[in-house]
């Protein structure tokens, strides 16, 4: 079979940029707990639930996506994860009642299934190149092209919300445009007879390293997810209680303008500290977790509210400094601690048990909002963190032990 390796090198080169643009709705993850509670009127049970649900649903249909991938490919399967973006935006946008914005969230959490065999085809085209242990590196850059792409509408979201509260979305529908056109340029190395999942996935090994990464991933991802959302909306409703609407909106476009800028830094110097301090990576990943939390926490109880925010400001950043990084190791450890013809299963795995951990610890959420108010939410959190400390360190046991085996 002829390769056009030309189109590999141009493919892994542009790579970075889409992965980039494509990582989610911009615009929307800046402004999306303001646009649901003063443009769709959703309360914090509501727009909780609306993951809830759309995580079930995903979780439910998982087995037909993972044929669907298989049929289509790794390629297709990403044309079809940015048209499902573009349509869950757009469903988002025009939405005038909860169904219909509720189809939107799912086709967005779908997305992620199909759009994530990138990775595939990154790996596949390095291995071609043999250029295996660059992955880390062409990730990393990807998550730092988002950083700073979502760091300009993190600037101006605020103010073209108080202009009109659906300029952001507009500007969230443009750049799914730009990624219909830049997934055309994506090329995948095909091997005859190729799935992209294997349909036999219980002939795939769970080592006890392999089953406590995915664990300490669909814990810690969704904590890192499910906590800056709602420490986002517990920071709106805090300055809501003492500012008005159009000072909410500005001060919190320069909060979240403040944590793209150290999104930004925390992707450009991660793999300096990487390679400086890679044995404790996840040990610092843990406890920014629980430093995180607590001073919410600490912020939401001072008597001086303004000090208050800061302080809850501080706690939101540390989950935008240390989510991509997080991300991209774990990636990296499943990939280098399992069989390379395995990898397909297990990214779809990773992804799975992300989605499986989101739900649960957003169904608990969901429950918790019920009776008591998002405090509470930061309590169990803050707990949930405690507990991802103690696999990070089970999971430093077992790599101690085949480092010297």
């Amino acid at each position: 079979m002829v390769v056009n390796k030309k189109r590999i090198v141009f493919s892994n080169k542009i790579y970075p940029l889409f992965a980039g643009l494509s990582g989610d709705l911009i615009f929307y993850v800046t402004i999306n707990t303001l646009f649901l509670t003063e443009v769709k009127k959703f309360s914090a049970l509501e727009i909780s639930s609306l993951t809830t649900i759309s995580l079930l649903v995903m979780i439910i249909l998982n087995p037909l996506v993972i044929k669907i991938i298989n049929k289509i490919g790794a390629l297709n399967s990403v044309k079809v994860g940015v048209m499902l973006l573009f349509l869950g935006a757009f469903l988002i946008t025009v939405g005038n009642n909860y169904f219909t914005i509720l189809i939107g969230s799912i086709l967005y959490e779908a997305y992620a299934y199909f759009k994530k065999m990138d990775t595939i085809i990154l790996r596949n085209n390095l291995s071609f190149l043999n250029e295996k242990d660059k992955y880390l590196e062409y990730e990393s850059k990807g998550s730092l092209v988002f950083a700073v792409v979502t760091m300009l509408p993190a600037l101006i979201s605020g103010f073209l919300f108080n202009l009109n509260p659906y300029l952001p979305m507009i500007g969230c529908l443009i750049f799914c445009v730009i990624n219909l056109f830049l997934v055309n340029f994506l090329y995948e190395v095909k091997t005859p007879n190729e799935k992209v999942i294997k349909k036999d996935i219980r002939k795939v090994k769970i080592t006890h390293l392999v089953f406590l990464l995915l664990l300490l991933f669909a814990v810690c991802y969704s904590i890192i997810d499910l906590g800056q959302s709602n420490s986002k909306l517990f920071i709106q409703y805090k300055l809501n209680s003492f500012l008005s609407l159009e000072n909410v909106s500005i001060i919190l476009t320069i909060i979240i303008s403040v944590s793209k800028i150290v999104r930004v830094l925390a992707n450009y110097f991660f793999l300096t500290i990487y390679e400086k301090y890679k044995s404790k990576v996840l040990s610092i990943i843990g406890y920014s977790l629980l430093i995180s939390f607590t001073l919410i926490l600490i912020g939401n109880f001072l008597p001086f509210k303004m000090f208050g925010i800061i302080l809850m400001s501080i706690g939101f950043c540390v989950f935008l400094a240390i989510r991509d990084p997080f991300d991209n190791y774990i990636k990296e450890l499943l990939l280098d601690n399992t069989n390379p013809s395995d990898h397909e299963v297990m990214m779809n795995k990773l992804n799975f048990t992300r989605k499986i951990g989101k739900l649960i610890i957003s169904s608990l959420i969901t429950l918790i909002l019920l009776k008591d108010n998002l405090t509470y939410v930061m309590v169990f959190l803050l707990g949930l963190s405690c507990f991802s400390l103690v696999m990070v360190y089970e999971i430093y046991k077992i790599l101690k032990k085949k480092k010297y085996a």
